[in-house]
């Protein structure tokens, strides 16, 4: 056998190892505690699950640009596409933290459309309640009590769902400010649209969060008043 033949046969060995390893890494499921099947990309930050509590935990960090410009988004996965557009960066997989949701109970809404987002539509959904906690707090306070606003509203924090919405577009979205086609969780306080076209301001309060960077945990309870 010439050493052309022999090279020629290595080679071909080595591509079928590596097309058989390839497939088998594309056939592997990734699962949570709860034994989903999820999807989180490199990097992402796992989310803690507790089905006896009912509560999804998450970690995020604060960003301090939203102390003083206005947003509408609370909580974003920061590698999506507005990963550094909210108050909190979140460290997790929105497509995860929907499976942990669906894990513990809650029930999505999924009513909106894209094209509800500028006729002032109210998202539907499970009612969480949602809190925040971080090294130095003594106990978690309201996500309500982080966010200000001149139009000021009781917060009304719901599980829209948008499961494919939010697959398809990547935007990272766990917590919107307003109702959202997009955000896996958002506020029916604010209709669909209220933020951007209403110029309604919404901030992170600097004077209650911890500064740019620290690291925050958001816990999310199926609420006792569903």
């Amino acid at each position: 056998m010439t050493n052309k033949i022999i090279l020629r046969l290595l080679a071909i060995f080595t591509l079928s190892v590596l097309a058989s390893c390839s497939k088998t890494s594309q056939t592997e499921e990734l699962k949570n505690s709860m034994g989903s099947p999820i999807l989180r990309d490199n990097g992402a930050v796992p989310v803690i699950i507790d089905a006896e509590k009912r509560e999804v935990i998450i970690e995020a960090e604060v960003n301090g640009k939203y102390f003083n410009s206005p947003t509408r988004h609370g909580v974003v996965f920061k590698s999506g596409s507005n990963g550094d557009k909210a108050v909190l960066r979140g460290l997790c997989d929105e497509r995860e933290f929907y499976q942990a949701l669906v894990d513990i109970g809650a029930k999505p809404g999924n009513n909106l459309t894209f094209e509800d987002m500028k006729l002032g539509k109210t998202v539907e959904g499970e009612k969480l309640d949602v809190f925040v906690k971080w090294d130095g707090l003594e106990k978690e306070i309201p996500f309500a009590d982080i966010i200000k606003s001149a139009d000021y509203r009781v917060m009304d924090l719901r599980f829209g769902g948008n499961f494919e919405n939010a697959k398809s577009k990547r935007t990272g979205c766990i917590l919107c400010l307003d109702s959202c086609a997009v955000g896996i969780v958002s506020d029916a306080a604010y209709e669909t649209g209220a933020v951007e076209m209403k110029k309604i301001d919404r901030f992170g309060r600097e004077d209650i969060l911890p500064k740019d960077g620290t690291k925050v945990l958001v816990i999310f309870r199926i609420s006792s008043n569903n």
